[in-house]
Order: structure tokens, then sequence, then C-alpha cells
């Protein structure tokens, strides 16, 4: 009989939500027994619950398929509105979510080590014109800042993937791009950020111009 061997990894995943369920402040995944480092995702919202953390959806899916690629053995995905819903957002009435900003501040970007973590924005272009999508990502890139000066955020690239697309959401990168190899590369936060604050500057005659980004799929983690 040919000479077998077995090998085995182990799947742990993580959930932190509100007592009540309804906000989920962010979901874990690390693979035991695959090499690499820790991947930080900032995404739009969740989708997974503390009654469904086990079940994989989409995002999740393409994420793990391309971990080894991506150099990492865990990844954390926070958002940037933390209540749960299982359709597409609607930002009708949607307020700026600052518990949310506060747990990732605190919990998230505070204890980041960057010589061997990567935050890696990945919200796509969902909601690109909403006032308070915008503001919340203009949040975001500050906190980084303020917090780590000039070290880098990453974005997830692809084979074939045209450079300029900004913030790739890891559902059309697992759509258009499932079978090419996923790296990553530098996020321009200064240009983004510097773009954001302009555009909160603008009245509402002036016609938004829209950021360079990637067209995302209907529905995002």
């Amino acid at each position: 009989m040919t000479k077998l061997v077995e090998k085995e990894n182990i799947l742990k995943t993580r959930v932190t939500v509100s007592a009540d369920g309804k906000n989920t402040y962010a979901i874990s995944k690390a693979v035991e027994g695959l090499d690499g480092g820790k991947g930080v995702l900032v995404m739009l919202y969740p989708t997974r619950t503390v009654d469904n953390f086990y079940v994989e959806d989409s995002t999740n899916v393409h994420l793990m398929n391309h971990m080894k690629s991506l150099g990492i053995n865990e990844y954390v995905v926070v958002n940037l509105f933390s209540i749960v819903t299982q359709s597409r957002l609607s930002v009708k009435g949607l307020k700026l979510d600052e518990e949310n900003l506060k747990y990732i501040r605190d919990n998230i970007f505070k204890t980041i080590d960057n010589s061997k973590d990567k935050v890696i924005i990945a919200w796509g272009n969902s909601h690109q014109t909403s006032k308070v999508v915008n503001q919340a990502k203009l949040e975001i890139l500050k906190m980084w800042t303020e917090l780590h000066k000039t070290a880098k955020l990453y974005q997830m690239t692809a084979d074939g993937l045209d450079k300029d697309n900004i913030g790739v959401h890891p559902l059309y990168l697992g759509i258009r791009y499932a079978n090419a190899t996923w790296k990553l590369a530098p996020y321009p936060h200064a240009k983004v950020l510097k773009e954001l604050i302009e555009e909160g500057r603008k009245t509402p005659e002036q016609k938004a111009p829209s950021l360079k980004v990637v067209k995302s799929p209907k529905s995002e983690e």
C-alpha cells in the first residue's frame, strides 16, 4: 500500500457582539498550522451574529481560500458600522456608529503591532456618496493617522486587477478573480483622507466627484 500522510489544521472562529446580539463588533478566523501573520480587514457592515457565526458566508469563504497567498494565518473583520444586517445596508436614518468606532480605536488599532500585523482597507465602494458612510471612513483614517502616523495601511489586489481600484472588497475579488493570486498592496490612505476631508467641506449644491474605486457586489460583509 502506498505510504499515507495525514495533515490537519484547526480553524478557530471568534465573534464579539453586543449582549442583545444586534451589533457585531468583530469576527476573527485563525488557522492553526498555516504560516503567516494577522490581517485586520475594515469592511462596511457585519452579517454574522452570535447565532450564525459558525455558518460561512461567501465573503469569509473567499478570504479563507486566499489566506495563504495573502500571507496571513488569521484575520479579524471590523466594519464601519456594527449593526447586523442580512441584506444591503440602508443608509436612511443611519448615524455615525460612535461606539463601534471607539471599539476599533481602543481594541483594534491601539493593539496593532505594525512589525507583523497588517490593517487592510476593504470596504469597497458601496454608498460612496453617502455623507455618513464617508464620515465613518474619514474617522477610521483619521484615527489610524493619529495613532500610527505614517505606518502603512494595506488593500487587497490580484493578478489582472487594475491598480487604480482602491479598497477592493473581498467579495468582488472572489467573484471576479477567484482563481487569481491575491496579494496585499499599500493603501493610499493620505490621498483618500485628503479627498474625504475635501468632500466633507463641499456644499450640497456642489457636485460630488466619485473616488476612483471598483464596483462592489450587491452584498458585502
